[in-house]
């Protein structure tokens, strides 16, 4: 198949699209989804400048798996906290607009959207400042949340659950916020980076509750070798071992230096310090789900948007491109390429690209 060059810069690939963004990432997309040259913003965008409210909140939730990926959850009663981070004054009337769940996966934590003590690299304060509101969390089993005391009585298929919940709660508002009842809100997208992408997608074909999809660095193909071999060594060698069902994926010297590319330093080590280990049952039901998303992603209609970042060569190699092409249902999908970024991409220094190409979608759609 013949590539053509365009006047406009973009590249006609097949039935694919690549639109050269801002100063080189690429964006591939359906030719009838290509999206008008002023709905890509500048890095900026236009609420930036706005001052930003950090609230924390809690969500009494139930380790339950009704979703369309079967595996075993406990059923126990948990809580589920982090914070909403919001443009000020967004949410003085008790009701919300848009609200964006992000979502992470293994190693993380609420920090992998909402780091602390980097300037300019919490990605939920610089999302406010552009006019948005997200809600980070440490989900079941990390961090501040609650934790199973065997790290094998949870799952993908029960995350999606969990998710589920919180959607139902942010819609009605009946969570907690600070000491006070929640916020509700009108619209809510997912998000969700590595193995938080299949939770994601999970949920969305699962419960058709969502408004908006965002997948981060998370594919259904494309798998390398390394991710096919580590998923085999943690599941069946490092959790079979575990006396607590909690093991870490990767290795310290693994996390430093194959997960990033081109990153500041100091997120580096602050990231490094706070990766959690990872519940074995969550490890355990990630590469059996995959067949279920392959069948079931046709099912997401709402609105999809796909982003790698053009260095993440460590766990997909470009089949994953063809996530969104693929296997997803919807008539509005697109696929992004962050230029100069890792595995991580918002903790690459291109990160404001990241964020953009993020606020600008949600404004086109949501908004």
């Amino acid at each position: 198949m013949k590539t053509r060059l365009f006047p406009d810069n973009s590249l006609l690939h097949g039935n694919r699209a690549w639109i050269r963004l801002g100063d080189g990432a690429l964006v591939a997309c359906a030719l009838a989804l290509l999206w008008a040259a002023s709905a890509w913003g500048s890095e900026q965008g236009s609420a930036t400048g706005q001052s930003v409210v950090n609230l924390p909140v809690s969500f009494a939730v139930h380790n339950t798996n009704t979703s369309k990926d079967p595996c075993y959850s406990d059923g126990a009663d948990y809580t589920v906290k982090g914070h909403i981070s919001a443009p000020q004054g967004s949410l003085a009337t008790g009701h919300g607009n848009v609200i964006t769940i992000y979502l992470y996966g293994y190693e993380g934590g609420e920090w992998n959207w909402h780091l602390q003590g980097v300037p300019s690299y919490d990605y939920a304060a610089e999302m406010a400042k552009l006019g948005h509101a997200s809600l980070t969390i440490d989900e079941l089993g990390y961090g501040a949340s609650g934790r199973p005391q065997d790290g094998n009585l949870t799952c993908q298929g029960a995350e999606a659950d969990i998710t589920h919940q919180i959607v139902q709660m942010l819609r009605h508002g009946t969570y907690q916020l600070g000491s006070g009842h929640g916020v509700d809100f009108k619209k809510i997208v997912l998000a969700g980076h590595d193995i938080g992408g299949q939770v994601a997608d999970i949920e969305a074909y699962s419960y058709s509750d969502i408004d908006g999809l965002l997948i981060m660095t998370f594919a259904d193909q494309g798998f390398t070798p390394w991710i096919i071999e580590r998923a085999t060594i943690a599941a069946n060698d490092w959790c079979t071992t575990s006396p607590t069902g909690y093991v870490h994926y990767v290795s310290a010297e693994e996390w430093r230096t194959l997960l990033f590319y081109d990153a500041d330093p100091r997120v580096v080590d602050a990231t490094e310090a706070l990766r959690n280990p990872n519940p074995c049952g969550i490890i355990r039901s990630t590469p059996p789900a995959v067949p279920g998303d392959k069948a079931l992603d046709s099912r997401i209609t709402v609105p999809v948007l796909v982003v790698f970042g053009d260095r993440d060569t460590l766990v997909w190699d470009r089949a994953g491109q063809e996530q969104q092409q693929d296997n997803y249902g919807s008539s509005d999908k697109a696929t992004v390429f962050i230029r100069n970024a890792g595995h991580f991409i918002m903790s690459a220094k291109t990160a404001p690209l990241l964020r953009s190409t993020v606020s600008d979608w949600l404004d086109s759609r949501f908004h």
